[in-house]
C-alpha cells in the first residue's frame, strides 16, 4: 500500500462521529467501495473524503485517498471529546504520522520523518507501542529488509488500541462522506 489514512474513534456511534465532523447534512450517505469512492470524490488531498464503518468499540474513518485532514489537532481533538481517537497517515514513502488524542487533548504526535520524535501531553503510550514493534532502533542495520514504518505503525496501533478491521469490510461498500469543509 503506497498511501493511506485511517482514523479511529472509540465508543461512539457512527452517527455521533459524523456529527462531530459536521457532515450529517450529506445524509443519506452513498455506499461506496474504495474504487467507487475514489471515482465519486476524486483523488488527492484537494478532495478529502472518508468511508466509515464500525468494528468492535471503534468507528473507523478510512481516507478515500490519503489526505491527512483528520490529523489536524482541531479535528482529532474534537473527535476525542469524552473518549479517545487515534489517526495514522502514510504517504508514498514520504512519511508515517500518528496522532493520538484523548478527551480533547493531543496526547502524542509522532512523525517518522522527524527523526522519530514524539511530542504531546503524554507520549508514553505511543512511544511504548512503537518501541514494541521495532521503532527507535539505534542502528539502521538493525532493521529487517522488509521492515516499513507504515506497516509497523499499523501493527503498533492494532496491538495498543485493540483495533481490528476485516479486510473484507474495508474493501466492501461503506457510507462515504466528503470532508472538503476541513480544507478551510
Amino acid at each position: 500500500m503506497d498511501h493511506f489514512g485511517i482514523t479511529c474513534v472509540r465508543g461512539h456511534s457512527i452517527d455521533e462521529v459524523l456529527s462531530r465532523l459536521n457532515v450529517t447534512d450529506q445524509a443519506p450517505y452513498p455506499l461506496c467501495t474504495p474504487e467507487e469512492a475514489l471515482q465519486r470524490f476524486g483523488p488527492g488531498e484537494m478532495t478529502p473524503a472518508v468511508r466509515v464503518c464500525r468494528s468492535g468499540e471503534w468507528v473507523f474513518l478510512l481516507d478515500v485517498d490519503a489526505h491527512g485532514e483528520l490529523l489536524q489537532p482541531s479535528v482529532l481533538t474534537g473527535l476525542s471529546l469524552g473518549t479517545e481517537a487515534v489517526s495514522v497517515w502514510y504517504l508514498m514513502a514520504g512519511t508515517t504520522r500518528i496522532v493520538h488524542a484523548q478527551d480533547g487533548k493531543v496526547m502524542a504526535d509522532f512523525d517518522a520523518w522527524a527523526v522519530h520524535l514524539t511530542s504531546g501531553a503524554d507520549t508514553s503510550r505511543i512511544d511504548r507501542a512503537l518501541t514494541d514493534v521495532g521503532f527507535f532502533r539505534e542502528d539502521e542495520d538493525d532493521y529487517e529488509d522488509d521492515w516499513s514504518a507504515s506497516a509497523m505503525a499499523l501493527v503498533a496501533l492494532e496491538r495498543e488500541f485493540d483495533l481490528t478491521l476485516s479486510p473484507d469490510v474495508a474493501k466492501g461498500a461503506l457510507p462515504a462522506v466528503s470532508l472538503q469543509h476541513l480544507r478551510g
